[in-house]
Order: C-alpha cells, then sequence, then structure tokens
C-alpha cells in the first residue's frame, strides 16, 4: 500500500498514566493522529499521507498498522474519529429530538442521501451538532474499533474557543483545510455562527472571512481573528491587512516529555490536540 509518512514523533519514556486518548483525524488522501493520557500529556502525534483516497477497509488497516493496534490493544479510555464536514447544524439540548436529526439539517442544507447522520454532544454549549459522514468509513471504523466515537470538527473548535476565548469582545474562528474554510463567530461568550464555506484558495478563505465580520456586523477595534489548520506565513499577513488582531489557534494547552514535541506548530494540528 504506497504511503508517506511524515512528522511521526512519539516518547518512549515510561509514564505513570495509561489512560490514554487516541484522536484519529481524517482528510482526502490520508490522516492525523494523536495519543494523551489522562491528564492531557502528549505521547504521539503522526501524520499520514497517502497516494490517493483509499477505499474505509483499506483506510482502517492503515491506521491499525500505524498505530502498532490489533485486537488486544484497544486500551484506550476514549477514541476519537473527527470526519470533517459540510454539512451540520447546531440544536440546543432543550429542544433536540433525536427522531429530527434530518429535519434539523434540512433547515440548513440538502442532506447528501450517499452519507448517513450522525450526531454528537457539545458540554460548552449544552447541545448537539447533527452532522453528516460517510456511511461506509463510519461503519468500518466501528467495526475495527468499537466504541469510538465519531465527531465533527465544528464540535472540537467550538469547544476549544468556548474554554479560550474573552467574552467581552468579538471574535472570529477560522479553521482553513483542504479546499473548504470552517468559520465560528463568538460574541458576549455566545456562539453566533458555525458553518463550512468551500474555500479552494486563501483569498476565497479570506471572502468567506470578511463576509461573516460584515453580516454578523463584527467590525469593531477588539474583533479578533483566530487561525488554525493549513496556514502559511503569506495568508498569516494577508489577514492582518483586513482584521484588528490575528492570532494563531494552538487548540488546548498539554504537557509533554519529548522534546521533539516542541517543533510542533499546533496551530495545523488543532483538531487533534485540542
Amino acid at each position: 500500500m504506497p504511503q508517506t509518512v511524515t512528522d511521526i514523533i512519539t516518547t518512549d519514556r515510561a509514564v505513570a498514566n495509561s489512560d490514554k486518548r487516541l484522536s484519529i483525524c481524517l482528510r482526502p488522501n490520508g490522516f492525523s493522529f494523536s495519543v494523551f493520557t489522562n491528564d492531557r500529556l502528549l505521547l504521539t502525534v503522526g501524520d499520514i499521507k497517502t497516494a490517493s483516497q483509499l477505499p474505509p477497509d483499506q483506510l482502517v488497516q492503515l491506521v491499525l498498522a500505524t498505530e502498532g493496534i490489533d485486537g488486544d490493544t484497544l486500551d484506550y479510555r476514549q477514541m476519537r474519529l473527527i470526519i470533517p464536514t459540510m454539512q451540520s447544524v447546531w440544536i440546543p439540548a432543550h429542544l433536540y429530538d433525536p427522531s429530527l436529526d434530518r429535519q434539523y439539517l434540512n433547515t440548513v442544507c440538502q442532506p447528501d442521501p450517499e452519507q448517513g447522520i450522525f450526531r454528537t454532544f457539545s458540554p460548552s454549549l449544552n447541545a448537539h451538532l447533527v452532522f453528516t459522514a460517510p456511511t461506509s468509513t463510519v461503519l468500518a471504523f466501528k467495526i475495527a474499533m468499537p466504541g469510538i466515537d465519531v465527531m465533527c470538527q465544528h464540535s472540537i473548535l467550538v469547544d476549544t474557543m468556548m474554554r479560550s476565548a474573552t467574552s467581552s469582545h468579538p471574535s472570529i474562528l477560522l479553521h482553513v483545510r483542504p479546499q473548504a474554510a470552517d468559520i465560528q463567530a463568538f460574541y458576549n461568550g455566545r456562539l453566533l455562527l458555525s458553518n463550512s464555506f468551500p474555500a479552494q484558495n486563501n483569498d476565497e478563505a479570506l471572502y468567506h472571512a470578511l463576509s461573516v465580520m460584515k453580516h454578523l456586523h463584527l467590525e469593531t477595534p477588539d474583533l479578533e481573528l483566530s487561525i488554525c489548520g493549513l496556514v502559511d506565513r503569506d495568508f498569516y499577513t494577508q489577514l492582518q491587512h483586513f482584521f484588528p488582531t490575528v492570532l494563531l489557534h494552538t487548540g488546548t494547552p498539554f504537557t509533554f516529555l519529548n522534546p521533539d514535541f516542541q517543533t510542533l506548530h499546533t496551530y495545523l494540528h488543532t483538531l487533534i490536540l485540542s
């Protein structure tokens, strides 16, 4: 199976706490992953790229082989499968009815009939996120890794921003990924918007961020734009011309034993490090 492995960093030092969390984030041409202990000690980060998009069964086998997992080593406290999607909607917990998931999505998009509908819960918002994901991929992971949680990128991005955002001023989070931009907007500790937009390049991602700012009337001197994902120096500089404050969003703090983790550009890996 052709593959390119980049930036796998791990520690071989024993740790007292073996209670671990595995996060796997899928991409069109591979996946990234991390392993943490229960007290946020980072043990492993990996980035796997394949020559082309793999069928679900081959993708799962590559994940298992890369991480040295078999049926006897699924000893994680939590396993998360993060599937970036373009179709999602938030529903407050007190209004949520699981039998209405498709109707909820119909209010914001036309759900892809070839994809399944899933949901996850956000404690910070006390709300459910309903989203679409490839059914065959989810099923393949659930069979190979029983108990794995299926998550949408928006639930992770919103939760990490709700923990770190200052409530007294408006803020926007821009997460850039292949051919898409995920944007969340916050004000006074409230989520105003959470959406994904097609973006073939940096200019299109910038356009969507500016549109959100203008449509939500967030053009204020104290607006903060936080960015993460596929962000380079040129795009960072470009954003500084349009927003009063631009910050790299690095996700949830963690500790580590291996000094090689100091080389991580954490804003590139927010989804698996939060």
